[in-house]
C-alpha cells in the first residue's frame, strides 16, 4: 500500500470531487486557509477537523491496526 500524507490526500481527494477550496470549506466549517495549510503540510491537523474533512469527502479512515 502506498503511503501518502494527510494533505496530500485532502487534496486528491478535493480535486476528485471536483471541489474547490470555498466549497469544502463551506461543508466543513473550516476555514480557505486552514484546508490550504493542512494541504499544503505547513499546519497540523486536528483528529476533529480531520474528521470533518474526511466526513465532507465520503471518505473512512482506520487509524492504527
Amino acid at each position: 500500500m502506498k503511503k501518502c500524507n494527510f494533505g496530500e490526500l485532502i487534496r486528491k481527494e478535493r480535486v476528485k470531487h471536483g471541489m474547490t477550496y470555498r466549497e469544502l470549506a463551506e461543508l466543513t466549517g473550516c476555514t480557505v486557509r486552514s484546508i490550504q495549510y493542512w494541504e499544503k503540510g505547513k499546519k497540523s491537523i486536528s483528529l476533529y477537523n480531520a474528521d470533518k474533512i474526511l466526513k465532507a469527502l465520503g471518505i473512512s479512515m482506520k487509524i492504527g491496526n
